[in-house]
Formats: structure tokens, sequence, C-alpha cells
């Protein structure tokens, strides 16, 4: 929507001009944007700007009581408070080639002037009580019970200014932008016919049930089961993310993808067994768990990318099972050297999903199929009081999916239809190595991160309905040496 400004035009024709190739799949057929296919952070001024904000100042509070630790019956009590106020506000803004102003609305006569905005003050005041009752029921099988009380308010005020219009986004889906619009779409008049964006408030609260039990099988091996509720609160998206999505999306691409602003409360039901073990005078520990955890709107993060440019909103997956097992083993070979490994094995699986219905059946976003840690460390003395200090550590993560849409064909803002199939991260392996001398005052260490040099991304970020993915490469090899002084 910037192709007819002054500085995307001259910029665009002076990239072309000067024989610069852009990197695939982007190209440019001559100098005018319009023949051109540009990427979302190009050399020229047709992607327009964009700038952040996020403030937060919070205080909080806890008192707890319990009794001592060697009586029959065991019990604590306590209570929680925090207030959280927090400020955050994107907007996209048209590059005149002056730079960014470090503001987050500009007027059209300034030098970035602003072409969109979500801008809103959050409030939430949090209170909780909870409490916990053990008893040993025999010498060996202890029972316990614990409930804890959250209470979230939630209040939304958008800053959005009511009054001022774009210079060329528009509301019309005609693809010419003559501007003329208010900077949010939740201010559009079809859509909004009042022109403000009411403030919002809810409470969100959950009573969370734990009880478990603890059976010592023998004086090496312990065993246990639980089962508990978890929370996490809901809340609001920036005001007018739901409008956008609609207008932006759902309209010309005819789907309906639900977004909205605001977003539902998580809860977990979770049942796990496992047990604990220790052998040859505590020199070797192995513990092992399996569990079983069906989540209720577990709330994702989603990026949607369109001709407004980028919003990031929490959506709700209605109903995803998870389950799995983990491991760990710990063996102290001797005093100065011993090794770890642990593993974890989860199988999920969307059961429902009300704002994407076709991706039910898929594996729960940001989860990945396997984990496996292993590591070992020598503690070696030297002369006096210096030891040599070396640790290594491996780690592989298995394949991750990072959005409920995956291997599957979804229609774009291009026209193509787009697939998910390799916006998925692929296993990857790192190795850690620490090497060096310490003593009880000071100590120097050389290290190395990602010792192999791994290539591998960090995160993946897809955004369904533009056809693809943006990318965070993970950090490569990095080597240093580090220096302390206690005092």
């Amino acid at each position: 929507f910037f192709f007819a400004d002054p500085f995307c035009i001259s910029s665009s024709a002076s990239v072309f001009n000067s024989g610069y190739k852009l990197a695939p799949p982007q190209i440019q057929f001559a100098g005018a944007p319009q023949a051109a296919i540009f990427g979302p952070y190009t050399p020229t001024g047709c992607d327009g700007t964009q700038y952040q904000e996020r403030f937060q100042d919070d205080i909080s509070a806890e008192i707890r009581f319990a009794s001592p630790a060697d009586s029959d019956v065991q019990w604590l009590v306590g209570a929680y408070a925090l207030d959280i106020n927090r400020r955050v506000g994107v907007n996209t803004g048209v590059d005149k080639g002056q730079g960014v102003l470090k503001q987050l609305f500009a007027p059209a006569n300034s030098s970035n002037p602003t072409e969109q905005l979500v801008h809103d003050k959050y409030d939430s005041q949090i209170f909780a009580f909870f409490g916990q009752l053990a008893y040993d029921v025999t010498p060996e099988l202890e029972a316990a019970a614990a409930l804890r009380y959250d209470n979230e308010k939630r209040k939304v005020r958008s800053l959005v200014p009511t009054q001022p219009r774009t210079t060329y986004i528009d509301f019309v889906q005609d693809g010419v932008f003559r501007g003329g619009a208010p900077l949010n779409p939740a201010l559009n008049p079809a859509i909004n016919p009042t022109g403000v964006i009411a403030p919002q408030s809810k409470t969100f609260d959950e009573l969370e049930p734990k009880v478990s039990l603890t059976y010592a099988a023998s004086e090496a091996v312990k065993l246990y089961a639980n089962w508990g509720i978890g929370f996490k609160s809901g809340g609001f998206n920036s005001q007018g993310a739901a409008a956008t999505v609609n207008l932006f999306i759902n309209t010309p691409l005819k789907t309906n993808v639900r977004i909205s602003d605001q977003f539902d409360e998580e809860t977990s039901s979770a049942f796990e067994v496992g047990f604990k073990s220790s052998f040859m005078d505590d020199r070797v520990s192995l513990n092992g768990a399996a569990y079983y955890v069906d989540v209720k709107d577990m709330q994702f993060f989603e990026f949607i990318v369109g001709p407004f440019g980028l919003l990031r909103v929490v959506n709700n997956i209605d109903k995803i099972r998870l389950s799995g097992f983990e491991g760990s083993l710990n063996w102290q070979i001797w005093d100065e050297f011993g090794i770890y490994a642990g593993a974890n094995v989860t199988d999920s699986k969307i059961k429902r999903i009300t704002s994407r219905p076709d991706t039910v059946g898929n594996k729960s976003p940001y989860t990945a199929d396997y984990t496996l840690n292993v590591g070992a460390q020598l503690v070696a003395p030297m002369t006096g009081d210096i030891n040599l200090v070396a640790r290594t550590d491996g780690n592989i993560v298995g394949p991750t999916w990072f959005h409920v849409v995956q291997c599957q064909s979804r229609p774009t803002l291009f026209g193509a239809p787009g697939s998910g199939c390799l916006q998925r991260r692929s296993e990857f392996t790192t190795v850690d190595l620490r090497v060096g001398f310490e003593t009880e005052t000071w100590s120097v260490t050389a290290f190395a991160k990602n010792l192999a040099n791994s290539k591998h991304l960090e995160e993946v970020i897809p955004a369904a309905e533009f056809g693809g993915s943006f990318i965070h490469p993970a950090a490569r090899r990095r080597v240093g040496i580090e220096a302390s002084v206690n005092f």
C-alpha cells in the first residue's frame, strides 16, 4: 500500500538501477515497485517502518505460614497479591528515508507518519490463597492434598487517537490505497459506528485442587502418583485485532480465522505416576515418570501478517491432549567424575479448535516430539586449593511445530495456496564445553557454546495466510573466557 509514496518509488528505482539483487524469492523486473515481488524486509522504503513500545511496572507480596518439617502432619497456608500496569503499542509508519521517529503516533506532516496503530493500557489486579496438608498414613505412605484459588481482574483501554486519518491505508479491498481511514481497523465506521474503542474488563478465576500419594517401597525406591488442576489467566489482545483479521484476512480469502480481542483462560487436568530411586550410597540416582494431560483452551501465540503489517495475538486451542514419559540418570562414578542423562518423549494431539477447525488432529505447537540431554563433569584437585573443572553438555531436540497449521494447504493473500509442510523445525544437536580452574576465591574458565557449530533455527514463526514463516536462526559457535572473584 506504499507503492504510490514518493520515497518508495525513488528507493525502488535506486535499488534496481544499482544492480543489487534481492534475496530469492524476491525479484525486481523493473524500477517501479509494481514490477517487483518484495519480501517483508527490503532495502527500499516500500515496506514502511515499525516501532514498538512496551512498558510495565508491578508490585507483589506473599506471606506463608508452615508447620515444622519433622511433624507427622505437615501444613502450609499462604496468600499472594500482584498489581501490574502495562502499556503496549505497535505502529506501522511511512518510510520517507529520514529514519524512524521513536513515538507511537506521528502526524501526517512528520518525517515518519503513522499509518496504523495498536496502543493499549492494561491493568491487572491479582490475588491468590493457597494451602497444603500432608499426612503420614504409615511410615511408608504419605498422602497430601492442596488447594489454590486464583483471581485475576484484567482491564484494557485503547490509547489510539480517533481523529487522525491515514495517507494510504484504507479499508476498501480493491487494491488501490487512497487513505482517509482511522489508524485502527476497530475504528472502521463500517464495523464500529460509535467511532470509539470501549474499555473492557473481565475477571478470570479458578479453584485448583491437587492430590498426591508417595510410597516408600524400600530405602532406595519411592513411588508417587498425583493429579491436579492447572490455571493460566485469560486476557486481552490489542484492541482491534479481531476487526483487523476479519477485514484484511477473512473477507478477501473467504476464510473464518477466529481471532478475538479477548482470549480465554487456560486450564489443565494433569495426572502423573513415577518413581525416584538412589543406589550405591546415593552415587546413582534414577528417576522416571509417565504423564497424561488434558488442556482446555490452551493459549498459543499467532503472528497474523497482511497489508496492515503484523499482529502478535494470543489464540486458544479448545482442547488438546498431551501424554508421554521422561527419565533421568545421575551417576557419580568417582568422587571427581560424574555423568548424567535425561530424556523426554511427548505425544500430543489437537482434539478441538474453534479458531481453525481444519487443524484438528495436528500436534501441539512449541512442543518437541522428544528431547535428550547428556553430559559429564570432572572436578579434579591440582595443586594446593586449585581444582581443574571441566563439563560437557549435549542436547538433542526433536522435530517441533510452532503453529496449529502444519502440513496442510491454506489460502494466502498472494492467490496461490501455501503449504505448511516445510514450517517444522527439524531435529538438531548442540554440544557445550567448559574447562577451567577454580579456588574458593577465584575462577577462570574457557567455554564453547554450540561447539560443533550446528546450523539450526531458534524459532519458526508461521504466518499461515501470508504463505510463509519468519525464521530466527539460533546462535552459532561462541567461544570465550570467564573470570570471577568472590569477596
